[in-house]
């Protein structure tokens, strides 16, 4: 997919299932389309993730870095 207007690869969705995560799958998933990427002129790709996926490191290992980031606030609203 891409970032429309920025010539930029997106991805969507990176998952593996976690009886065979730590198998470097993800990893081979990632390079194989970041080549795709590149083949077709994109020369970035962006992916949005929450930090509390267990993904960041991943995204690291493999030369992405950390654009953006953001924080959350909360308020329970309690009778």
């Amino acid at each position: 997919m891409d970032l429309p207007d920025t010539g930029e690869g997106y991805i969507e969705q990176v998952a593996v299932h976690h009886a065979h995560r730590n198998r470097g799958i993800a990893r081979l998933l990632l390079r194989h389309t970041f080549r795709a990427f590149h083949q077709t002129g994109r020369r970035s790709c962006t992916l949005w993730t929450h930090s509390d996926t267990g993904a960041l490191d991943l995204y690291l290992r493999v030369g992405m870095t950390v654009r953006h980031s953001s924080t959350v606030f909360r308020k329970d609203l309690r009778a």
